[in-house]
């Protein structure tokens, strides 16, 4: 990893010592924003070899101090760094945790840092904040393998932080013992973390959250297992949480599980997670749950990097991309102006006011394949966005702002826009449309006299008007506009002009 990084750039490295898993990030600071150069992650289980006295075997100490060790080549040679070194739950319970934190110091010359469980839940939020769009009113859920973290809070910190005593693997050491899938092995592990949530404060319940996030391993890997016993496609809700432990029971045994899409280490913890959210949707009165970007090591990373949140994440992503790939910021201003023009005009008729940004970052962004290939720049400029990490976009939205910029120029591509959704997809072809006419009437890379087109918009016709002369004697103008014409109508759009 270190002979690939050769620019002598500031590093930043976060290592969550997890009770199940430990992680390594390494990122560098970019114009104001992470970029992450390496992830990986070990699954040492530490709380699997706690006691009941909490002490921590000899097994995991040698484990975990191994893991380090292989963590400690992928940045012992890189110039500029800083290192920070968190350790959650099993290390805040183990009676002898010294005699792990010395053996790992032996190893890697930096404090370790145990964090308390607010501090925990104060990191995850960190990371997840700075990792995509909160609301007013969010709660987030990870769930660890010793414990599990529930944290209120509004767009930009926490408000409330708690840390409660379930965790996937301590669980399912409890309750599947010798790995049997029963109803009554189910009924005890909820009905054990009832009483964990039941504990919280008021400000957990009867509240009309704008978004519920789940943070941990535990939550992706259910909400893959949904994906993959059902086909409705809602994702995590209470009615897939009971369809899904019901699938698990059927199964009877942990061994016969079977999960294309999981890692084969995360599905013996299947269960024992499995039981804790359906407690926590059941005692929160929670209806539906969306994976969240970010995590405690982002938290980590951004508070070393000490880079402050910005309140408009997704404007940093975009900067930052666009000076990652050198585009011609004058003609995405012109492109964006041109676009804001026409979108002002018919956004009351057409219903898109809520997509203003999403048609600014597609204006800011259209031309960012150009330094792969000229000729194609829209097909790459759409691999990029699709297969970026783009912090402040979810994958709905970055799929969005990836097939903007995939057919803002040229024939559009019908089939690619998968989008199942109706009133969104129809959303979609509009900003489409006025992106596509923003980049036409800016094909010249000059000032443009198209600044002030009046446009009208009705259900699918959309009619140019230009003023005296404009586009009487242009006719480049006019040809371009007959092929659009045409390309428009393949999506339902009826262009006209004059």
């Amino acid at each position: 990893m270190a002979d690939v990084i050769a620019e002598d750039s500031q590093h930043f490295v976060a290592i969550d010592m997890g009770s199940n898993s430990f992680h390594l990030v390494i990122a560098r600071e970019q114009d104001g924003l992470l970029q992450v150069l390496h992830k990986e992650k070990r699954q040492v289980q530490l709380a699997k070899y706690l006691d009941n006295q909490n002490v921590l075997d000899e097994v995991a100490i040698d484990n975990g101090v191994q893991c380090l060790k292989d963590f400690s080549q992928r940045f012992s040679n890189l110039a500029k760094t800083q290192v920070k070194i968190v350790a959650t739950h099993t290390l805040r319970v183990a009676k002898n945790r010294q005699s792990f934190l010395k053996a790992a110091r032996k190893i890697l010359p930096y404090p370790i840092d145990v964090v308390s469980g607010h501090e925990e839940a104060r990191l995850i939020y960190t990371g997840i904040a700075h990792s995509q769009v909160l609301k007013q009113k969010n709660i987030v859920i990870d769930i660890g393998g010793g414990s599990t973290e529930v944290i209120v809070g509004n767009e930009k910190r926490a408000k409330h932080l708690a840390s409660l005593k379930c965790g996937c693997v301590s669980y399912n050491k409890r309750f599947f013992i010798n790995g049997q899938l029963s109803k009554d092995a189910f009924k005890q592990a909820i009905l054990a973390a009832d009483k964990q949530f039941a504990g919280l404060s008021q400000v957990y319940f009867n509240q009309d959250w704008s978004l519920v996030l789940g943070s941990s391993g535990s939550a992706k890997a259910i909400s893959l297992a949904i994906s993959e016993i059902t086909d409705n496609g809602e994702g995590i809700t209470a009615k897939n949480l009971l369809a899904l432990k019901k699938h698990l029971i059927n199964i009877g045994s942990i061994e016969k599980l079977v999960f294309e899409h999981l890692d084969d280490r995360r599905i013996p913890l299947l269960a024992a997670g499995l039981a804790i959210l359906i407690s926590f949707f059941r005692q929160l009165g929670i209806e539906s749950l969306q994976a969240a970007k970010g995590a405690l090591r982002e938290g980590v990373l951004y508070e070393l990097a000490k880079i402050e949140q910005q309140n408009d994440i997704r404007q940093r992503t975009l900067s930052s991309l666009t000076q990652l790939y050198h585009t011609d910021s004058n003609q995405a201003l012109k492109v964006t102006n041109t676009a804001l023009t026409l979108f002002e005009q018919v956004t009351e008729k057409w219903q898109l006011t809520d997509y203003r940004w999403l048609l600014e970052g597609a204006c800011q962004l259209h031309e960012i394949g150009i330094s792969i290939n000229s000729k194609s720049h829209h097909k790459h400029g759409s691999y990029i966005l699709e297969n970026s990490d783009l912090p402040g976009f979810n994958q709905q939205q970055q799929q969005l702002l990836a097939l903007l910029v995939g057919n803002h120029r040229k024939k559009i591509n019908y089939l690619s826009i998968t989008i199942a959704d109706e009133t969104q997809r129809l959303a979609f072809f509009r900003l489409l449309t006025l992106l596509r006419l923003a980049v036409l009437f800016n094909l010249g890379r000059t000032s443009s006299s198209y600044q002030h087109i009046i446009v009208k918009a009705q259900q699918a016709d959309f009619n140019v008007i230009f003023s005296g002369e404009q586009a009487k004697h242009n006719e480049l103008l006019l040809q371009d506009l007959y092929a659009e014409q045409k390309r428009l109508a393949t999506i339902g759009i009826n262009l006209s002009f004059g």
